[in-house]
């Protein structure tokens, strides 16, 4: 997911980590923000190998897709659970985010949703580091290109990608496994073509900060004999992917696909 602060938060569905907060007894919940940066109401992770893996990430990710849009100067990385402090607000925890903090001075948080030492918590951190190459961009595309962008640095430098690889094979509901797969045949069928679609960009909604893919100028890249291969492998994808666009995750189908 990602984010800008004072701006929607992104919350990586698939995990089942987003949950409700509730609260009991005498406890006094306040429903103001906290007082200064928001990260700072969440606990700071200070782990050396998670600091590491984010850099070898990003330069991965730079490679294959090319520079961040915003460079990437600091990345502040925090398990999202309140500090003893934030208790009594009423903020989320558990999620899974990136947010641009202070895109002049290039600084950037990560939250993640699982402590470190957790099955799923490379694969996480790994998916949010995409999102540093464009913070802006907001639909099941790039959610796609994140999911399997981790699984991929994951494999590379080592690491355990949980369990979603049979849930992403087997799901035919689940948008981020529909959104994996489609991503999976796209670079499997255009090796060279694919990592140019986060160049492709729109405005998410007129006079919108936010971004989506803009897929037919990026299928009109390619060779014209070649187009409808990729309008073939996203179209099983559609109808699912279509019923899961909201405020937060956006989708654009190919004009040639679109009734």
């Amino acid at each position: 997911m990602n984010g800008f602060r004072n701006s929607k938060s992104h919350i990586w569905s698939f995990t089942l980590l987003f949950v409700a907060l509730f609260f009991s007894g005498c406890m006094h919940v306040s429903d103001s923000n906290p007082p200064g940066p928001w990260h700072e109401s969440y606990q700071p992770i200070e782990d050396p190998d998670s600091h590491a893996f984010i850099f070898q990430a990003l330069e991965k990710a730079k490679v294959e897709f090319g520079e961040p849009v915003i460079p990437v100067n600091k990345v502040l990385l925090r398990r999202s659970r309140k500090i003893e402090a934030a208790q009594h607000y009423r903020i989320g925890e558990d999620f899974s985010l990136t947010e641009c903090v202070d895109s002049t001075n290039g600084l950037f948080v990560i939250y993640v949703g699982v402590d470190p030492g957790h099955r799923n918590y490379y694969a996480l951190l790994a998916h949010e580091c995409t999102h540093l190459l464009n913070p802006r961009i907001t639909d099941w595309y790039m959610e796609g290109i994140a999911t399997l962008f981790s699984e991929q640095v994951c494999a590379e430098q080592g690491k355990e990608w949980g369990g979603w690889k049979r849930h992403f094979m087997r799901s035919r509901r689940a948008p981020y496994a529909l959104s994996y797969r489609m991503m999976l045949d796209l670079q499997g069928a255009f090796p060279v073509e694919y990592s140019s679609l986060m160049r492709h960009t729109a405005p998410l909604e007129a006079d919108s900060n936010w971004q989506r893919i803009e897929i037919d100028s990026w299928i009109e890249t390619l060779p014209q004999e070649r187009q409808r291969d990729a309008l073939l492998i996203i179209e099983p994808y559609v109808k699912t992917l279509r019923k899961n666009v909201s405020s937060q995750y956006g989708f654009t189908v190919p004009q040639a696909l679109d009734d």
